[in-house]
């Protein structure tokens, strides 16, 4: 392996980040947490904000179906993209040898990129049968350069999170975010059509993994431990298994949708799914960033993790829930403003979408603790008992379109979400009554939230953007008083929480 020309560079306790990402610190638990989740989270609604700025020009210069093709190549990607990170995980839950880690996961990583770019440009012309759809080939071909790119920035980006320097992640989150909305938006306008996504998705990597470089001052050296890359790797292992059944049950809808309904339903749906799955799914991908260092740290600490564990149930759903019931009620007049008439038909879908990733949010910390508790076997396990139902209810509902679809949705993250917290409940010994009050307080309030929205959405979502401001104003009021008079004490804790961790926080 290469060492750095940098002087001193090659050597880990020569650097102070270095040896904050490769030791373990006295931790705060709750302040880390939320400070933790403040900039994680900045970083998301910023990056977000690109991408849907991005997005909305996107939409009127792109047709549906250009965008189902680009459906099609992320799906295909995002199985790739699992394998490029099989050290990564790995690298952050381990506690000793870890110099040797670092460097076990960076050989891991690279050779990995450089395969799964070869195994993209063997497969395209078969994903294109797949999908019935010749113009995926070359498109995809392009898109796999994208994998050995963000393979190298693997082990940097795992020092960042491992040393919980959630602030630092903001360079490379929004690069990523700039560079692939300025390019696409561009390449677009001069009329390169899907090609024009791909660039900017390339583009955007590109800055991701030199930012991150840059910020972290560990460089590989000649240190190296068989045993411990065989460590890695088995750990990786399972966590890669995992991954792909999460990836293939989180978007078996989005394959029947492609394969059975065409490129333009795909289209319509991944526009549909765009907005939730950013405000939603996204917030999920944040906590688990903030939660899984901190799990790990807990790991011999039964109840410090089960107390830790409630503490993100609990605040996550005092977000996510009105997230969801407020992008539901304002997905009219927010689609026919930004996108314009031609994306009509995702309406509904959005609606259903909203609902079911807001359900799903719950089962999501359980699956994080697991992977921190080195238990990732259960996930293995949980991902091969929801596949079957999933792919039942989702080939049974597109014979009603897109809508049947995001209906279908719904009853899939019920019954996920019903069997995560049954085994969570067990894996950390405490009553599942416990899950349903730490819930309630966020549910009831939404559910309220979202009455009054229906209620008030005849009149007002057909004023435009004052209508969708005034259906925000009454959820956001309607919820919050609910929450007073239904949990006042869940506010002022997560205030009190809030300010005194946004206190300490690095400025």
């Amino acid at each position: 392996m290469s060492v750095s020309s940098d002087s001193g560079a090659s050597e880990l306790s020569s650097k102070p980040f270095a040896q904050t990402a490769l030791a373990d610190q006295p931790l705060d638990v709750s302040g880390e947490a939320v400070r933790g989740s403040l900039w994680t989270y900045l970083s998301f609604v910023c990056g977000k904000a690109l991408n849907f700025a991005a997005t909305v020009i996107l939409a009127r210069l792109l047709l549906p179906q250009q965008f189902g093709v680009m459906g099609y190549c992320l799906l295909a990607l995002q199985y790739l993209s699992i394998l490029n990170f099989i050290g990564v995980d790995a690298l952050i839950s381990r506690r000793t040898e870890l110099k040797e880690a670092a460097n076990a996961a960076f050989i891991v990583n690279l050779v990995t990129g450089a395969l799964l770019f070869a195994a993209a440009w063997t497969f395209a012309p078969l994903l294109a049968r797949f999908f019935r759809t010749e113009e995926i080939t070359p498109l995809f071909r392009l898109l796999a350069v994208s994998l050995p790119i963000t393979a190298l920035g693997g082990v940097p980006e795992a020092l960042l999170q491992r040393a919980l320097r959630f602030k630092a992640r903001l360079v490379p989150e929004l690069g990523r975010s700039i560079f692939k909305g300025v390019v696409s938006v561009v390449l677009a306008w001069r009329g390169l059509g899907v090609a024009s996504l791909i660039i900017g998705q390339i583009a955007g990597e590109l800055v991701a993994t030199a930012a991150v470089w840059v910020l972290v001052r560990w460089r590989p050296t000649a240190v190296f431990n068989r045993r411990v890359t065989r460590e890695m790797m088995i750990y990786g292992f399972h966590i890669v298994a995992i991954s792909l059944l999460g990836a293939l049950f989180g978007n078996v809808d989005m394959i029947f949708v492609g394969r059975i309904l065409g490129a333009q339903a795909l289209g319509y749906y991944t526009l549909a799914y765009r907005i939730p799955d950013l405000v939603l799914t996204s917030t999920n991908t944040v906590v688990g960033r903030v939660a899984f260092p901190i799990f790990c740290r807990l790991q011999s600490d039964a109840d410090e993790l089960r107390s830790t564990f409630f503490s993100y149930i609990r605040y996550m759903s005092l977000l996510i829930f009105p997230a969801g019931a407020g992008l539901a009620i304002t997905a009219a007049p927010f689609i026919l403003f930004f996108y314009s008439t031609r994306w009509s038909p995702t309406i509904p879908v959005m609606q259903l979408i909203a609902i079911a990733l807001a359900i799903s949010s719950i089962g999501y910390v359980p699956g994080v603790l697991y992977k921190a508790t080195n238990r990732p076997e259960i996930l293995t396990k949980l991902a091969l008992i929801k596949l079957g139902p999933a792919a039942a209810i989702f080939w049974y509902t597109t014979r009603w379109g897109i809508t049947g679809v995001a209906c279908g949705q719904i009853a899939s993250a019920i019954f996920n979400v019903i069997l995560d917290n049954v085994v969570v409940s067990r894996v950390l010994s405490f009553p599942l009554t416990r899950t349903l009050k730490a819930l309630a307080p966020a549910a009831a309030s939404s559910t309220l939230m979202g009455l009054a929205g229906v209620a008030a959405a005849p009149w007002l979502a057909s004023h435009g953007v004052a209508g969708m401001v005034s259906l925000v104003v009454l959820g956001i009021a309607v919820y919050s008083v609910s929450l007073l008079v239904l949990s006042r004490d869940s506010i002022w804790e997560a205030g009190r929480v809030l300010v005194k961790s946004w206190r300490s926080a690095e400025t």
